[in-house]
């Protein structure tokens, strides 16, 4: 008996003690410690504490110190500020009211004033410092892809935070679920603002299902992010997993001189899921308008609506909605709506686009845009210039993904291009045979070699393969610029009236030696298994609109679907917003009732049914909210006291409610689950 109170007295203590989870010192708290007059060199500690080691007099000597002291997790603090740190990220999550551009500039050098792009919060909102110069107060960092520098502040406004990676709990992440890769974005580093997460292929082979890897270039991967900052700190990327294989996602460097295997009935198929059939969005059946604007001034047209969607948000941003611009054409950062275009209609804003924006500008080599016709990275393709997302590319890519995805990946399978990337900085000149004369611009009043390619992973399409004279291969590639038959640079620019339509039968050469195929397709002299045909309404190639079963729709919403059962709800969802989740997934309708059949509406609760309809069936699902075991929509003091008595064996719950006691989703109901529950109703 004396074991019996024993046990259950432990167990009781287990169940009362609170969770400890540790906070980073606020800039404030770090301001007041005063440790130190000059600088402080401290130990980050995993609590979110600073332990004071020693003062210096100047920067250098605290620095020296630093890195050869063996301790991991040491910071520099001058004037109450972390100013320096052996492995750290910074946290750029910033308010930009004061900053007149609306924008980070990074500069390409510690003291340069050459500025080589911008970056803005967006989650995530980290990169990784490599460096700091004390007397410019500018910082390196690495943030997809790109590395350069960026000033502590901006018109009096402070720019970023540097942040030990001890106390950076969620920077973000790459991971393989099920055989796809994600890329995870947390709000913040410390976790405080949840995060999300981008599909963007298939599992690559290099990587393990499950696991976290870390990637600030999207190329090389790392399961230790120290790790990761070593190696780049030391330009190499040797301790990577795959040093020697680097990473290259299809979508992300493909070039938009490519078309797509899909027609616009597809195009309209994937919109109308999207947006849940909605007619007020500005994309609803502008299919034939990316098809026509693809064909007539070589742009893909996939690649165009991922762009589109990301920017107007499915069609329905304010500046799409009342402006009938669906790429944000003109938003600068600081004053978006008002700086940006205006279009009479949808297909007038794509036309313009794919002409102006991108065949003219982008796309173009000699415009100052030009690093490469993909979408590339914050360190090239359009990514470079066009947005201050870093993860704008990315964004885009996801969306033609999921639509090749939606047609069991026709396009992967049948039409996937060969794609190989520019190995260095090197300038690398065009020519018009193998071996041939350069490529010039006829309305220069010189000789200057335009068509180059200069920037480290700029995409072209590979089509053939030959040699010149002397032995030496040469890639046979898609034209980036529109040239004319004589393959010459045109008189048209991006204001011209009539516009100067695309030649998809203009082919160039480059030199192997300094290009590296990172993707092998099935394109040879740009005639595709499958051609895409130039007539909209075709519809011999379009692919059978294959099956959505509700577990992949109910999955792709980010719930858990398990046999009878939707999971992975928390409380105080709407029945709208499930809804609406569930409908841009691919569902035909949701229907929503109480467990006794009645109509819902509301806060959903633990034991509420939803039939969900797909084209490949209907089914019935129970709901589970986690923590709500009372089956009331809310967590309260109930919900904590049945999960307590279901532990403690004196009232077990059954079926969604046992389920709901699950509070942390681990797959068993423990201690855990209850001190979590009463850390929220207790606020904490």
């Amino acid at each position: 008996m004396k074991k019996k109170i024993m046990l259950l007295l432990i167990l009781a203590f287990i169940l009362v003690m609170p969770t400890y989870f540790p906070k980073a010192m606020s800039a404030s708290d770090i301001t007041a410690r005063k440790e130190c007059p000059n600088v402080e060199l401290a130990l980050a500690k995993t609590d979110g504490g600073l332990d004071k080691i020693e003062c210096y007099d100047t920067y250098d000597q605290a620095k020296t110190v630093m890195y050869t002291d063996p301790r991991e997790d040491l910071v520099l603090i001058e004037n109450g500020m972390i100013i320096d740190a052996k492995y750290a990220v910074v946290d750029y999550d910033v308010s930009y009211t004061n900053i007149p551009s609306g924008y980070i500039t990074v500069y390409d050098s510690d003291s340069s004033s050459n500025n080589i792009s911008y970056i803005r919060s967006n989650q995530p909102d980290d990169a990784v410092v490599l460096d700091y110069n004390y007397n410019t107060k500018r910082i390196k960092i690495k943030v997809a892809g790109l590395t350069g520098w960026i000033n502590k502040y901006d018109n009096g406004a402070l720019l970023y935070d540097i942040i030990p990676v001890v106390w950076a709990p969620t920077a973000q992440y790459y991971k393989v679920v099920g055989n796809e890769l994600r890329h995870y974005m947390p709000g913040n580093v410390f976790g405080t603002k949840g995060e999300s997460y981008w599909t963007i292929d298939t599992k690559p082979d290099m990587l393990t299902a499950d696991t976290k890897y870390f990637s600030y270039d999207g190329h090389y991967f790392y399961t230790g992010i120290k790790t990761m900052i070593n190696d780049y700190k030391n330009n190499t990327y040797q301790n990577s997993i795959n040093p020697n294989t680097p990473y290259y996602n299809y979508y992300q460097y493909l070039s938009f001189r490519t078309k797509t295997i899909y027609n616009a009935n597809n195009i309209n198929q994937y919109i109308n899921r999207g947006t849940g059939n909605s007619t007020t969005s500005k994309l609803y059946n502008t299919g034939a308008a990316f098809i026509n604007a693809q064909n007539k001034y070589g742009a893909n047209a996939i690649l165009m609506l991922g762009i589109g969607i990301n920017e107007s948000g499915w069609g329905n941003s304010t500046i799409a909605q009342d402006k009938n611009n669906i790429f944000g054409l003109g938003a600068v950062d600081n004053n978006p709506y008002l700086q940006s275009g205006s279009f009479n209609t949808p297909a007038d804003c794509i036309d313009a686009f794919a002409y102006s924006w991108l065949s003219y500008g982008f796309l173009q080599p000699g415009d100052w845009r030009f690093r490469g016709a993909n979408l590339g990275n914050k360190a090239e393709g359009l990514n470079l210039k066009y947005a201050s997302d870093p993860f704008w590319a990315e964004k885009a890519v996801h969306y033609y993904y999921e639509l090749d995805k939606m047609f069991d990946f026709q396009e992967r399978k049948q039409n996937q291009y060969t794609i190989a990337v520019l190995k260095d900085n090197n300038t690398v000149y065009a020519k018009k045979t193998p071996n041939g004369a350069d490529i010039d611009n006829e309305t220069a009043s010189n000789t200057s070699r335009y068509y180059k390619y200069q920037t480290k992973d700029s995409a072209v399409v590979v089509l053939a393969e030959e040699k010149d004279g002397n032995g030496k291969t040469w890639y046979k590639i898609q034209s980036d610029p529109t040239l004319t038959p004589n393959l010459s640079y045109t008189n048209a620019d991006s204001k011209s009236n009539p516009r100067y339509e695309y030649n998809w039968n203009s082919f160039v050469y480059v030199p192997s030696d300094n290009f590296t195929k990172v993707v092998i397709g099935t394109v040879v002299n740009n005639k595709p298994n499958v051609d895409p045909g130039n007539n909209t309404n075709s519809e011999p190639q379009q692919p059978e609109e294959p099956k959505i079963p509700v577990s992949t729709v109910v999955s792709n919403a980010s719930y858990s679907y398990q046999a009878g059962i939707i999971n992975n709800l928390n409380a105080g969802l709407e029945t709208s917003t499930l809804i609406n989740s569930l409908t841009s997934k691919g569902a035909l309708a949701v229907v929503i009732t109480k467990a006794n059949g009645e109509a819902k509406s509301g806060r959903l609760a633990t034991g509420d049914k939803v039939t969900i309809t797909t084209n490949a069936g209907s089914e019935t699902l129970s709901v589970v909210i986690s923590g709500d075991t009372s089956g009331d929509g809310s967590i309260t003091a109930s919900d904590y006291v049945k999960i307590k008595n279901h532990i403690m064996g004196s009232q077990i719950l059954g079926g969604v409610f046992e389920k709901a006691a699950d509070f942390n989703r681990d797959g068993s109901i423990s201690a855990s689950d209850y001190v979590k529950v009463k850390n929220q109703i207790m606020g904490g």
